[in-house]
């Protein structure tokens, strides 16, 4: 018998064994899941996120390096062009019969390099090269603006986030406090101290906060993954949002401003578009000049060997009025500019004072809200009191733990707001 356990021992010990490793191991499993879900993660994480991963502004970022070439393809193209030219043409006469000798000289062989390149376009190339200096910056304008934009959209995100996530922490504090209460009130109720129906009410009380709760999870999961999918974050995981500090105390001035650059940045290219059709009027002259072969008789073709100079002029005389409809069509384009520019101004004005207004209003009731508060949580300690003697009412208590859970979830919607408020300022700032 004593061999039979001491053969046995050896095959227990290993069950033993493994059963450790594998509780340990699910253990562990289980640390590092809690730890990753619990996780915090900042609105600057997300802000970093966002800006790197944001399509369009890699594509606004590709199209300012294309306008750096575009400059460079400016200046190339009034260098010296230099290209080879090359024709072969025979035209035979048979019995007399064929193209005229005179005309055709019977055949013609050409092989030259030739070089060209305008010159006494100092202006025009100028008035190109602001084009592209102009376009830079409309796109890092638009860049700036861009951004901006997707920097408000996902504070917004983080905001209506942090404002789920506190909503769930008011309730599961009430949720503990309840189901303490819960343990209490039903021995209470077994000593006939409070009636069945009223422990049942209470029952049901907690239920509905249970589902409240969950409720708020699921909004919490979808937020959190719409945040993901604006930043371009490919990940599911939850996290605890930190009440993030949007208050910003640098001086600005509105003219320099993007959303007020980009007027004064359409002002400039429409000066522009004016000296660039001024200057399509204007005389052109280039100089051109090829050197090479240039025979139709092979007979004496090293002979044939030359070169030759020569000028171009052009100097447009009538298009059919093109000019003063072009210029009827910019000066329209800049007082629709103008008229743009005038209401923004209106509406900056108008909108940026109505966001401080409320910001103030919103900070004047926050302390009033705060001592609502206080007081609400006493009357629930109180009424906690008188239950647990056996002589409060389970429906005051109740409607005081509604009170109490009201009046936070408004102390949380008025900070929130005021997150959200302060975020729309640094927007229009």
């Amino acid at each position: 018998m004593s061999e039979k356990l001491f053969k046995k021992t050896p095959v227990c010990f290993l069950l033993t064994k493994k059963m450790f490793y594998k509780a340990l191991l699910f253990v562990t499993l289980i640390i590092i899941s809690f730890s990753g879900i619990c996780q915090e993660r900042s609105l600057d994480y997300f802000l970093q996120k966002g800006i790197i991963n944001s399509p369009l502004l890699r594509d606004l970022n590709g199209q300012i390096s294309s306008n750096l070439i575009d400059s460079l393809i400016i200046k190339a193209m009034n260098r010296p062009k230099v290209e080879f030219r090359g024709y072969a043409y025979y035209a035979p006469t048979i019995n007399h019969l064929g193209y005229s000798e005179v005309l055709t000289n019977t055949a013609n062989f050409t092989s030259v390099i030739g070089v060209s390149q305008q010159f006494l376009n100092k202006k025009t190339i100028e008035a190109n090269l602001a084009k592209t200096r102009i376009q830079k910056q409309a796109l890092s304008n638009t860049a700036i603006l861009t951004g901006n934009n997707l920097k408000k959209a996902i504070t917004a995100a983080y905001l209506d986030i942090y404002s789920t996530y506190s909503d769930i922490s008011v309730n599961l504090e009430l949720l503990s406090l309840a189901k303490e209460q819960e343990k209490i009130l039903k021995a209470l109720t077994e000593n006939g101290i409070y009636k069945q129906t009223d422990y049942l009410s209470f029952a049901i009380d907690i239920q509905g906060q249970e589902l409240a709760v969950s409720e708020l999870r699921l909004q919490l999961r979808k937020q959190v993954s719409d945040l993901y999918i604006l930043c371009g974050i490919q990940d599911s995981i939850m996290f605890d949002p930190i009440k993030p500090d949007l208050v910003n105390h640098s001086s600005y001035l509105k003219e320099s401003l993007p959303m007020f650059i980009r007027f004064t940045i359409d002002s400039l290219r429409i000066n522009n578009e004016y000296l660039l059709l001024d200057r399509n009027y204007k005389p052109v002259i280039s100089w051109f000049s090829d050197a090479g072969l240039i025979n139709n008789d092979p007979h004496v073709i090293y002979e044939n060997f030359g070169l030759s100079l020569g000028l171009n002029f052009t100097l447009p005389i009538y298009d059919g009025n093109q000019f003063k409809l072009n210029q009827r069509k910019l000066k329209n384009e800049e007082e629709i500019r103008a008229g743009y520019s005038s209401a923004f101004k209106k509406e900056y004005d108008q909108q940026l004072q109505q966001w401080i207004e409320e910001l103030s209003l919103t900070h004047t009731l926050i302390p009033a809200v705060r001592g609502q508060v206080d007081n609400a949580r006493k009357l629930v300690d109180q009424e906690k009191e008188l239950i647990n003697r056996g002589a409060g009412s389970i429906t005051d208590y109740l409607i005081a733990i509604k009170n109490y859970l009201f009046i936070r979830k408004n102390l949380t919607q008025y900070e929130v707001r005021l997150l959200q408020i302060q975020n729309e300022i640094n927007y229009w700032k």
